[in-house]
């Protein structure tokens, strides 16, 4: 069964800028990483509940796929995000049944500085590379919160000073919302919601959520809505990339946004305030905060404050 979102994948310049903007700068603290033996990258984790952040960098560009590097000769930002099934075998072989030519299971490893290791197996829908349209599936050789300790170095993850507490959503900038929709219920035998439009966005963007099992989590797909052009599809929710029309033409078919949910609005912008960094905020039935990609590596981020 795919459970929840299992982390998100940020590529970065260079990791330890990028890792110091996200402790200093946006109060989200990485305490694990490593590098991969194959693949040429390396790596600095971000644990958020039960779900992670993962900032990734060219280590050894002659191991490096040529999917990453174009994706960063266009800029930092979102590589993709991952699925986690508790059984990846069996939801391995419900894909196929559906008829969806899949790679794997596969397995893999992280080795960190000290040389400990942690390993997974994962299953691809496309070529097993990070910069791809479809979230590949995997299944961790730990789980609760001993999983959580590994990712975080074998320690206890840290607690964030902007009150992040989980990844709530991840969202995906698609063409054709019908179309993706039947396509992705058909990919990870998921049921997506009624299309809705965000009132915050003016009706500038058609969505539909896939829930995640009990996690309380969803991905999302989202499409400019009919009418709406490049220049005026970006407001709020999607004025920190420009607009979805733009974000598909730099980079077709791909992540454009995460939403997290922090304890408390007053402690988020007090913090982020103090850091000098920029952010808009709407009220409304759901008040919500974005930050200015250009402040966070690329990575669209909105933040959500937990229901009282």
């Amino acid at each position: 069964m795919l459970t929840s979102l299992d982390h998100i994948i940020i590529g970065v310049h260079n990791l330890a800028e990028a890792t110091h903007t996200f402790e200093h700068a946006l109060g989200l603290v990485p305490s694990g990483g490593g590098i991969h033996p194959m693949g040429g990258t390396a790596n600095r984790i971000i644990v958020i509940g039960d779900t992670y952040l993962e900032l990734i960098v060219i280590d050894r560009p002659e191991e490096a796929h040529e999917s990453i590097r174009q994706r960063l000769a266009q800029g930092e930002g979102y590589l993709n995000f991952v699925l986690a099934s508790d059984n990846l075998v069996a939801d391995s072989q419900a894909i196929k049944q559906r008829g969806v030519a899949l790679m794997g299971p596969t397995p893999g490893e992280l080795r960190s500085a000290d040389g400990r290791v942690r390993g997974w197996m994962s299953t691809h829908i496309e070529r097993p590379i990070l910069a791809q349209h479809y979230p590949f599936i995997i299944q961790h050789d730990s789980v609760g919160q001993e999983r959580r300790q590994r990712l975080a170095g074998w320690s206890t993850p840290p607690a964030h000073p902007l009150g992040v507490t989980k990844v709530l959503s991840v969202t995906l900038a698609v063409e054709n919302l019908a179309e993706a929709s039947q396509r992705f219920a058909h990919i990870y035998g998921l049921q997506p919601s009624e299309p809705f439009s965000a009132a915050s966005q003016s009706g500038q963007a058609q969505m539909v959520s896939f829930p995640l099992g009990a996690s309380g989590q969803a991905f999302e797909l989202a499409a400019p809505a009919p009418g709406t052009n490049g220049a005026s599809a970006a407001a709020a929710l999607f004025a920190n990339m420009d607009s979805l029309r733009q974000h598909l033409g730099r980079f077709s078919e791909s992540v454009c946004r995460m939403t997290l949910l922090v304890e408390d609005f007053a402690q988020a912008r007090d913090y982020l305030d103090a850091q000098h960094v920029p952010f808009g905020y709407t009220e409304g039935t759901q008040p919500l905060l974005w930050l200015d990609p250009s402040y966070t590596c690329g990575a669209s981020i909105v933040l959500q404050q937990i229901a009282s």
